[in-house]
């Protein structure tokens, strides 16, 4: 019984032993302080700074050897990278605040107090489950002896920072554009990286590129951790296609050449004709007649995105003018009623005569750019005509008589196809448009001066 008893109680003291062992590693205390208990040593998973420290900023440092690391600081701030930390002061019995306030990342809590029975390094505030980053803390009305925070984190010089010249930036795909960070002190390295490089991808200077569709983060990150965020998003590039022309008359053995324009420009396109019987269409564009009738010359994009723009080929017969001159019967005027009752709403009729078929239709709106005006001010009117018919309307004329209590200014008249009569007056504007197809538009603009 005795020798059970003796074995018993070495274990017991090895057991002890095994535990106390295990209440410290390298310096650090493992049990599990609450706040307002003495800590002298920083726990296990915790790492303690001095207030002394370079990177902490404060209003000053008061010297005493009964501190940690001999020093307190009065209102410091300071920033580190963790989830974690512990505020360490020194308990006294007099002289220290009541109402010291800690604020991370802009956020206040509540109010503790420094006071105590005996002189002692506490820990006075605690917060754990901070979001793993950089956290930036300030302590006011109050003193910081020591700080604790994770072993794996750092302390971060306060006064280092980092911003970028785009807080947000649009990209068309395929387009770039560059980021720049500015960071303090000036030079430090910074990392690059998408929350999403299958929208928006970034390389190691700051370069952005708009991969498809959609809206992703761009980061920049310093050696320390700190960070600055850029929103990018990202749009479908706007493409399109058209010919200088809709529509050509030419005999047998006629050629001419039809030019495409893309955007962006610069887009190779494929061309192709509906009936090679009647003309045929090399890769330049250039049209060769073969024999009469009509044929469809199509423009087709090679980047992918298949857009399309046709012009119609009328082929006549040797001898035949493709393009003969309207008869009287063939005129038609249409008369266009535009909408308002006085100067800024632009009232008054419109004549346009053009040459076509009956179901060619033109309309025409006519609108000012003034709510208001008095004697001596100047506007613009714009004329939009549109052919809202099926065939072309041929060697369309737009008249445009003015108001008695108003001028033209007939040199600062405008079109974006056609030009100004000669004989125009300031009481009357004359356009010779040409052929307009269909759906296509003109506009007009013809500056004014109210004179009554």
């Amino acid at each position: 019984m005795k020798n059970y008893f003796k074995k018993f109680s070495i274990m017991f003291v090895m057991a002890l032993m095994f535990i106390g062992i295990g209440m410290i590693q390298n310096g650090n205390v493992a049990n599990a302080a609450t706040v307002g208990q003495q800590l002298t040593k920083p726990e296990i998973g915790w790492q303690r700074y001095d207030s002394s420290d370079s990177r902490i900023t404060s209003n000053g440092v008061v010297y005493d050897p009964g501190r940690y690391g001999g020093s307190v600081s009065t209102n410091p701030i300071l920033k580190f990278y963790g989830s974690k930390i512990r505020i360490i002061d020194a308990h006294f019995p007099s002289g220290y605040t009541s109402n010291t306030i800690v604020t991370i990342d802009g956020v206040k809590y509540p109010s503790f107090s420094s006071i105590g029975s005996t002189l002692y390094q506490a820990m006075v505030f605690e917060k754990t489950n901070l979001n793993l980053g950089v956290h930036t803390v300030s302590i006011n009305n109050g003193y910081l002896d020591a700080v604790d925070i994770d072993d794996t984190g750092h302390l971060i010089n306060s006064n280092e920072s980092i911003t970028l010249d785009k807080s947000a930036l649009n990209l068309t795909e395929g387009y770039s554009q560059q980021i720049s960070a500015t960071t303090t002190p000036a030079g430090e390295q910074v990392t690059w990286s998408s929350s999403d490089p299958s929208i928006a991808s970034v390389d190691s200077t700051g370069k952005v590129t708009g991969v498809k569709e959609g809206t992703c983060t761009i980061t920049a990150t310093t050696a320390d951790g700190l960070t600055a965020t850029c929103t990018v998003t990202v749009t479908k590039e706007n493409k399109s296609i058209s010919l200088n022309k809709s529509t050509t008359n030419l005999t047998i053995g006629d050629s001419e050449t039809l030019i495409s324009t893309t955007t962006p420009a610069g887009i190779n396109v494929k061309w192709s004709s509906s009936d090679t019987s009647v003309a045929t269409v090399d890769s330049n564009g250039k049209v060769t007649t073969i024999g009469a009738g009509t044929a469809t010359i199509t423009a087709t994009t090679l980047d992918g995105s298949n857009l399309s723009a046709t012009c119609v080929v009328t082929v006549t017969p040797k001898g035949t003018d493709p393009n003969p001159q309207p008869t009287d019967t063939d005129k038609i005027v249409n008369i266009a009623h535009a909408k308002g009752d006085n100067t800024n709403n632009a009232g008054g009729d419109v004549t346009i005569i053009f040459h076509g078929s009956a179901d060619t239709n033109l309309s025409v709106v006519k609108t000012a750019d003034v709510k208001e005006v008095w004697i001596g001010d100047n506007f613009t009117y714009t004329l939009v005509i549109t052919n809202t018919g099926t065939k072309t309307a041929k060697a369309v004329v737009v008249n445009d008589p003015a108001p008695n209590h108003i001028d033209f200014n007939v040199s600062g008249v405008t079109t974006t196809q056609g030009s100004v009569d000669s004989s125009s007056t300031s009481k009357n504007i004359i356009v010779n448009v040409g052929d307009i197809p269909p759906a296509g538009t003109v506009t007009i603009k013809v500056p004014a001066t109210v004179i009554l």
